[in-house]
């Protein structure tokens, strides 16, 4: 059973957008912020994925980490081009700095989590909208992810 650490994390949370984003931000004082970023692609892109974090309820476990690339790529509007997010040397930085042990987990858990993370998404009724989702910021993240369908990484372990 996975415990939920954070609100936003849980499919019932009431939070809006922009609370549980703010959460997910302060949680994770560590991230690549917009001042350590170079390019404006790179920042557009560590905003949207930081966001697919929240929307899809994950924390950053290697394995949370997997569920976000995956929806992100079968689960929003950014498709398959959200790969090249992971190309500038910023991405490349944090992959260079991965645990063993996490990184061993992560590959053991992953034919599960791809089956589950992929049909997950192919079952939401539209795509999260990769970087034209400020529309949403003020939408309670429940109401969200009801309008898209779109099922929390730990839905099982939710308090």
């Amino acid at each position: 059973m996975v415990t939920v650490r954070h609100r936003f994390e849980s499919p019932d949370t009431t939070q809006t957008l922009a609370e549980a984003l703010s959460e997910y931000l302060a949680a994770n004082p560590l991230l690549k912020r917009e001042s350590d970023l170079q390019s404006p692609e790179a920042r557009q892109f560590f905003r949207s994925h930081d966001v697919v974090h929240v929307v899809y309820g994950c924390g950053t476990s290697l394995l949370d980490e997997s569920i976000v690339k995956l929806s992100s790529i079968f689960g929003t509007t950014g498709g398959i081009r959200v790969l090249r997010g992971y190309a500038p040397h910023e991405t490349l930085d944090i992959y260079r700095k991965l645990p063993v042990l996490g990184s061993l987990h992560a590959f053991l858990a992953a034919p599960y989590m791809i089956l589950r993370t992929v049909w997950r998404c192919m079952a939401q009724s539209k795509r999260w909208p990769w970087d034209q989702y400020d529309a949403f910021l003020n939408v309670p993240l429940r109401e969200v992810r009801a309008q898209f369908r779109i099922k929390v990484a730990h839905e099982r372990g939710a308090a």
